[in-house]
């Protein structure tokens, strides 16, 4: 069986609508915000420029809709590169996607019925290309975003579609849209196939990432994490800011301990999110079981991987003394692993009231500087922060 081009047309048109309905219809379920707006509306412009491009190969009069299938395809990738932007909380550059797509349309309109299919296909080819691409380098640019497989996958899919309207960009200003070579591998044909494998693919990803997001939100509003049984910062920071300030009432020392587990990522690159997760639980049971009374155990709320730990009435020594045996448990609890068992480390930086004053803030971000700045240097070891807030010698190594 032989399939024509409108035949072609029309089976991608199909895959790409009922993609795009279920994404959308999703998104409205999940009542979203921002994030979803755009790509909603990346998925209903890959819906229209299909339908434009059906209309014009079908009925040749209907030349305008080409001005119509090219606006869309430059918003689809400029729509989910704004989605990313959201996404990383950074402010969403709608008016330039806006500008881009319009200026593909307006070169069909200009060019008039006897421009051919191919009028403004520079246009739109250069627009596609970086919409796709700015925002695969956004994506994969994030650390917390790399973390999760939806973000790698749609970060990828959105470079090869980049890269691939790229190619097609330089086929077609070199060689021309009637070449053997850009009918051969840029032709309208290759794109349907590589759209639809494009449009299914960023939305199954699209659908994972928020869903995992979503999840992220629903535990963030929790009083306890589920995963390792810290506490999240709905319900750490109220109860340990009032602690420091009654604490500081009486002038009592007060300690605060930053855990940070090392070589996570490396865990999920090598056996895969699920193990790097158990390494977390492994380190937050560790710090649990030697929890002193009265003291507070939190999630840092900037680091997702660390715990913070709050001290009451405990010295700089005290608190030292209690990371070191905490960072012994936690060497000695090993974590089974496909084919093999790994001794996890962790490197704990210690700050107190009598050095950094009373202030929740101010006392998380030295002792996340001293975890971090061990972890530089080696890693495995608990490490006190002088009062300027350099680290002094680890008082613990390997």
């Amino acid at each position: 069986m032989n399939l024509d081009m409108t035949t072609l047309l029309v089976v991608s048109s199909l895959v790409i609508t009922v993609t795009s309905v279920l994404f959308i219809v999703e998104a409205r379920y999940r009542e979203g915000d921002e994030v979803d707006r755009l790509w909603s509306l990346a998925f209903a412009a890959a819906l229209t420029t299909g339908l434009s491009y059906l209309a014009s190969a079908v009925v040749p009069e209907l030349w305008w809709a080409n001005a119509v299938g090219n606006i869309g395809s430059v918003l689809t990738t400029c729509a989910m590169w704004n989605g990313i932007r959201a996404l990383q909380g950074r402010r969403s550059l709608v008016q330039v996607s806006a500008g881009a797509g319009a200026l593909a349309g307006l070169a069909v309109v200009v060019a008039g019925p006897d421009g051919g299919a191919w009028a403004g296909g520079a246009v739109m080819l250069a627009g596609t290309a970086l919409g796709a691409l700015a925002g695969g380098v956004a994506l994969l640019r994030s650390a917390s975003a790399r973390r999760i497989r939806a973000a790698v996958l749609l970060g990828t899919v959105l470079l090869a579609a980049g890269a691939f309207y790229a190619f097609r960009l330089v086929v077609f200003l070199t060689a021309g849209p009637q070449s053997l070579l850009f009918r051969t591998y840029a032709g309208t044909e290759v794109t349907t196939l590589f759209v639809v494998l494009l449009i299914t693919g960023a939305a199954f990803s699209m659908v994972v990432l928020r869903g995992t997001q979503a999840r992220a939100r629903q535990d963030e509003a929790r009083n306890f994490d589920p995963m390792t049984g810290a506490r999240t910062g709905v319900s750490f920071v109220p109860r340990a800011t009032a602690l420091l300030r009654a604490h500081e009432e009486g002038n009592v020392p007060v300690a605060l301990a930053a855990v940070t587990p090392e070589g996570i990522d490396e865990i999920a690159v090598a056996f895969g999110r699920e193990h790097a997760d158990r390494a977390l639980v492994v380190c937050g049971e560790a710090v649990q079981v030697l929890l002193p009374k009265r003291a507070l155990m939190g999630r840092d709320a900037m680091d997702g991987r660390a715990f913070q730990v709050l001290l009451p009435g405990w010295t700089a020594e005290e608190a030292a003394a209690w990371a070191t045996e905490v960072r012994k448990e936690i060497l000695e609890s090993p974590l089974e692993v496909p084919g093999s068992r790994l001794r996890l480390a962790v490197s704990i930086g210690i700050t107190t009231a009598r050095t950094h004053g009373y202030d929740l803030d101010g006392l998380c971000d030295v002792s996340r500087k001293v975890s971090r700045g061990a972890i530089a240097e080696g890693g495995n070891r608990v490490v006190p922060a002088q009062a300027d807030g350099d680290v002094s010698a680890p008082t613990a190594t390997r």
